[in-house]
């Protein structure tokens, strides 16, 4: 790092004046006994060919000092293509376009609007999640930055046609299909996984055409226990007025508003020390009007050894603490059951 620091500090000498350079030392080591009746001298004769505009007496201190080129290379400005526009993309075109004032980032995005699942994967409600556009915005009107939506590398364009063009290619989209379980019924009418029932609720285009279908009865079942699995809880059970102040689809409130779930399952293989969730989004299940929890599982939360998991301990306390208020109260209204 040093050395290359000190080279592009070095003037440039170009090939041919390095020739020169060192025949003029090599005359100059040779009559370095006379060296000294040269120092008013500016020039030295080599031939009919011409004369050296080198002064003789600073060569003769240092006759090797600039016998070769240290001109480093000059690359332009370094050009980074991006596929995918979520926070993964942007945060990276940040932290690029922070770090190397010269980069260029072109950012690929299939749909006509950018921020992944920021904009198509957090839930309506919880807006705050979604402060990180600020970050995303000021990356996007930097002059900088350009944004290519509504093509599909591999489709629209070749991968192919683009390396060339480019430094490096970073691959930032997400998931563009379901997996599969594998297990009987998951096929079945009125069996929906998460990625296209939140892309249905937050008007994602591919899912516009689906019609979950919620009122063929009042028990829901949601397959998870992470923070989408609450979401997909919360909104079935949250009063459809509270939603209309929203960013959620107007389709979403139609269906919603027809809506018959009064009971959610969230089911896991796991207890309550492996689910990954935030607490806070637990609790915003029991301050639903309507919501209370019940835990049924193999291991109750308080037979645990609290001693032992100390990173865990708020969570399960708060899961203890709402099954305990929840035993005081009716089934009549909805409920979350994990």
């Amino acid at each position: 790092m040093h050395l290359s620091l000190r080279l592009q500090k070095t003037p440039y000498v170009c090939a041919s004046c390095t020739q020169r350079i060192a025949s003029a030392s090599a005359q100059i080591r040779r009559y370095h006994g006379t060296a000294g009746h040269l120092r008013g001298i500016s020039t030295i004769r080599q031939g009919p060919s011409g004369t050296f505009p080198f002064n003789i007496a600073s060569l003769s201190r240092q006759p090797l000092r600039n016998a070769f080129s240290t001109a480093a290379t000059v690359r332009g400005r370094l050009r980074v293509a991006i596929i995918g526009s979520g926070p993964a993309g942007f945060y990276t075109a940040y932290r690029l376009m922070s770090k190397n004032q010269d980069a260029v980032v072109d950012m690929y995005e299939q749909l006509p609007v950018p921020y992944g699942l920021v904009r198509y994967g957090v839930a309506p409600d919880h807006p705050e999640v979604k402060n990180c556009q600020d970050t995303f915005e000021e990356v996007a009107q930097s002059p900088r930055f350009n944004y290519i939506g509504n093509v599909r590398v591999g489709y629209d364009i070749e991968l192919a046609k683009m390396k060339p063009h480019y430094d490096a290619i970073l691959f930032s989209y997400g998931a563009s299909e379901d997996r599969q379980l594998g297990i009987p019924g998951e096929d079945l009418p009125g069996v929906y996984s998460a990625r296209s029932f939140v892309g249905w609720y937050n008007a994602l285009p591919q899912f516009a055409s689906l019609k979950p279908n919620l009122q063929a009865g009042e028990q829901a079942v949601v397959v998870g226990q992470g923070n989408v699995a609450l979401d997909v809880a919360r909104i079935l059970l949250s009063p459809v007025d509270s939603l209309r102040h929203t960013d959620i689809s107007e389709q979403a409130i139609q269906t919603l508003s027809e809506n018959r779930v009064r009971s959610v399952r969230v089911v896991g293989r796991r207890g309550p020390i492996q689910v990954r969730l935030t607490m806070i989004l637990l609790e915003h299940i029991a301050y639903l009007k309507s919501g209370c929890i019940h835990c049924q599982r193999s291991s109750r939360a308080d037979e645990y050894p609290f001693r032992r998991l100390r990173p865990h301990r708020p969570l399960l306390v708060s899961i203890r603490d709402q099954e305990a208020a929840s035993r005081t109260e009716t089934n009549s209204g909805g409920s979350t059951q994990g």
